[in-house]
């Protein structure tokens, strides 16, 4: 090989590997922005599902009471306080209330599950090393069941603070299968 055709072999592999370096930096930068995207909606769906389960509560407790007043009119019309036909009037408007506000709320419920679920994946693959690294795992499983055995938290979110933590475990022993020396 002549020192021509070295020089230009040598240029080629020169622009190749600049190309992949910067196709590389620029999933990186993606990754990053992706990363930090994922780890503010986490955040913030967090901090505000406590007031979405709180409007849900609402929202059942309208339904229980349309359902009680339903009840009550029963009562009256067998008491003969009503007429069967205001009953019937009456009754057929809350029923409707009562499946409108019902359909409401399992459309709700289920978009709070859907989101929830979506979230949790989202978050789950930008779990990072340089993240995890942040947590002592086996401290903070040893919170968790404090708070539990405290009564300080929940079933509920017992529940999905071991959830939560499993995935990390299990993305840090993913991670650590990977070189150190590798990114992402």
């Amino acid at each position: 090989m002549s020192v021509d055709v070295a020089y230009l072999a040598l240029g080629e592999l020169e622009k190749l590997l600049a190309q992949y370096e910067e196709k590389v930096k620029g999933i990186e930068d993606t990754w990053k922005a992706y990363v930090d995207a994922v780890s503010k909606t986490k955040s913030s769906w967090d901090a505000d599902l406590a007031k979405v389960k709180i409007r849900i509560d609402q929202l059942r407790n309208v339904v229980e009471s349309l359902k009680r007043e339903q009840e009550i009119l029963l009562a009256k019309k067998e008491l003969g306080l009503i007429s069967e036909k205001d009953y019937e009037t009456l009754s057929s408007e809350l029923q409707k209330k009562i499946d409108e506000y019902q359909e409401r709320l399992n459309a709700l419920t289920q978009k709070v599950t859907e989101l929830e679920s979506r979230i949790l994946y989202l978050w789950s693959r930008a779990l990072t090393r340089e993240y995890l690294s942040k947590f002592d795992l086996v401290e903070l499983e040893k919170k968790i069941e404090d708070a539990k055995a405290a009564g300080r938290i929940d079933d509920e979110t017992y529940a999905k603070m071991r959830h939560e933590l499993t995935i990390m475990k299990h993305t840090w022993e993913l991670l650590s299968l990977i070189s150190p020396t590798d990114k992402v």
